[in-house]
Parts: C-alpha cells; structure tokens; sequence
C-alpha cells in the first residue's frame, strides 16, 4: 500500500511537472517587434527563396538560440524543406522530413494560442498566423500529392483562422494573404466548379475584388509572407483572370531579388509567353536548361515548345513538347502546357481528331481557367 501511494506521489509529480513545462514552453515572444530575432528570420527566407537553403538553416539555427523553442523557427525550417523538395517533389523523405516540421509548428502554435488565450482571455496574433500558415502548408502539399482527405483535415484545421485573421489584418498585416485568397476563391471557385457551390453555401461570403485588393496589400505590408503574396498574386493574375502582363512587373522583382532560384525565372518566363512577350525568352530558357536539377531543364523544354509556337515552329514545337510529356516532370501544368502546345499544332495541321485528343488529355491535368479555356 505505501509502495502504491509513494508511486502515484511520484506519477502525479512527472504529470504535474510535465503540464508545467507545457505551459512554459508555450509561452513565446513576439519575433515581429524583436529586431534581431526579426533579421534572422527574413534573412534566412531570402535565401530560402533564393535557394541558398544551407545558409538559410544557419541563419534559422541562430534564430533558434535567440527564441529557444519558438514555433516560428519550425515553420521557417518546414518552408525551407518544402522549397527543396519543390518542384520536383519527387524525394520522398525529404517531404516526410518537411511534413514532420510543419506538423510540430502547428502544434506548437496551436499550444502557444491556447496558453495566451487561457492566461489574458485574447489570442496572440502571430501564434494564430503560425498555426494558420503550417495547417494551409500542409493542405497544399496534400493538394500536391492528391491526398483528398489529408486536404480536407488540414484545410477543416486551417479555415476557423482565416476568419479569425480578419480581426488581425491592421495589426498583422500578413493576415492580408489569408483573407485575400479566401475572399477570392470563395467568389471564384464554385462558378469555375458549379459541385463546390453544394458545400460553399456554409462558408462566409467572399469578394474578388476585395480579395485582390488584399493580396496587393500583402505584396506591400507582409512581414512573414510578402514573397508568398507575390507568388499567388502573379498566380492569380496569369491563371485564373488571364491577365499575364499586369503580373509581370511582380515576377520581374523576383527574378532581380531572387537570381540563384530558376523557378522564378520559369514563372517570369511563363508569364511572358502568355503575354505574347517573346524577346528575352531565349536567354530565361538558356539559364533554366544549365540548371542542374532535371525538374528546371523539363520546364525549359516546355518554354522551348512555347517559344517554337510562337514563332510559328510547329514541328519543333511539337518536338520539345514532346520530350515534355515523356519526361518524369510532376508538375501538372506544366505537362498541361504541354499537351495544349500539341493539341495547337495538330489544330493547325487540320488534325482535330487528334487535337481534341491532346485537349482532353489536357484538361485531364490542367486546374485553371486560362488553360481550360482554351479547350473549348
């Protein structure tokens, strides 16, 4: 009998100390008005975007002395993995490892909101902001890898903060991109796909306009998500309101802040394509194919194909997109592209039975509307 009471003496001192230090451990500082703590972070996201991803993690590791613990260094390290492992998104333990990060930082943030909201009765709006992004990270992967019900838990996660970031957008302006994207494609989304308008009706009302308002706010005003703005923004702009040249200005900074990452480059050039801008093609195509990961040189391929239609190249251009659609590239539009690129020629050879071929195995891939359009 003693031996049991000196047991559960002893149980209910490691439970009570392990609650504790929960409680410690989820209360964290603000790194947006810490200014060292602020430099280290946006340091090493500058050379995550610009793919310099060992110095990025000294940069996160030293962010990690000064706030030992803060979920902020976690979502800086899953963004890292995440940029490594895409596009080419075929390194499965990389994915695994970016998964698990992005994983404790959302349970981190989540501890931290809980602790701040039981100790003042308020929540923080960085622990929100950070839970937030790491729950839409892993829903976007998800999305990536067509994991339909991962999706829908991370994003079930993800949608009470999007409302609840409205209330923080003057204070924590990053909270602009999150409202701003789901004030857009709430709008868009079910007119663009009539099944979601079944589901829709639940969710809070949204307004294109002001969604892009806010994303062009975000490109401005973030702290942590301004390059991230600018990606969905351009995104936007070229693929859903085919408007690729007023995206332009946008990706061309990117191309000038960010020169060791070709992806930037492949956006840009893309963008110009879809412009009908085709003058600095040839030189964005001559550095996405000396890059030496294969994911960049099959982009260059399809910018080869893109380019050759253009200029009216047709068996060249059906060549290059050809090599695109035998190619390991994951990347769905860009086999879409691909596919469109060889639906145009057999169009314009008068060989629309196979052309409709080309453009149904198009619209098998592509998501967006200034692509699908041009099926119909």
């Amino acid at each position: 009998m003693l031996a049991r009471t000196c047991f559960l003496n002893v149980l209910m001192v490691v439970c009570t100390a392990v609650l504790l230090h929960g409680r410690v451990l989820a209360q964290y500082s603000m790194i947006n008005t810490n200014p060292a703590g602020w430099a280290l972070l946006t340091a090493g996201l500058d050379q995550v975007y610009d793919n310099q991803f060992t110095a990025a993690e000294a940069a996160f590791a030293r962010l990690e002395k000064l706030t030992p613990g803060h979920p902020a260094v976690d979502l800086m390290r899953g963004v890292r993995l995440f940029y490594q492992w895409f596009p080419a998104r075929i390194d499965g333990k990389l994915k695994q490892r970016c998964l698990q990060q992005l994983e404790l930082a959302a349970q981190k943030a989540d501890d931290w909101q809980k602790a701040q909201t039981k100790t003042n009765g308020s929540e923080r709006p960085e622990a929100v902001f950070l839970y937030f992004t790491a729950e839409a990270m892993l829903a976007k992967i998800s999305h990536y890898e067509h994991e339909t019900f991962a999706v829908i838990r991370h994003a079930k996660n993800a949608y009470p903060y999007i409302q609840k970031g409205k209330a923080f957008q003057q204070q924590y302006p990053d909270f602009y991109l999150s409202t701003g994207l789901y004030n857009f494609y709430r709008d868009v989304y079910p007119e663009i796909h009539p099944f979601y308008k079944t589901v829709a009706w639940v969710m809070a009302a949204g307004d294109k306009r002001l969604g892009m308002s806010q994303l062009q706010l975000a490109t401005q005003k973030a702290l942590f998500v301004r390059t991230e703005a600018i990606l969905y923004l351009t995104h936007l702009l070229t693929d859903y309101e085919n408007k690729p040249t007023s995206a332009l200005p946008y990706l061309a900074q990117l191309i000038v802040h960010y020169p060791d990452n070709p992806y930037w480059r492949y956006k840009y050039a893309e963008a110009l394509l879809s412009a009908h801008q085709v003058d600095s093609i040839p030189a964005l195509i001559a550095q996405l194919m000396a890059a030496p990961e294969p994911a960049y040189q099959q982009m260059g391929t399809l910018l080869k194909a893109r380019y050759a239609l253009e200029l009216g190249q047709r068996s060249t251009a059906r060549t290059f997109a050809g090599e695109v659609v035998r190619s390991s590239v994951r990347d769905e539009t860009v086999r879409a592209y691909a596919f469109q690129v060889l639906a145009r020629v057999a169009r314009q050879e008068g060989q629309e039975k196979q052309a409709r071929q080309y453009y149904k195995q198009m619209l098998e891939l592509a998501e967006y509307p200034a692509l699908r359009n041009q099926a119909l």
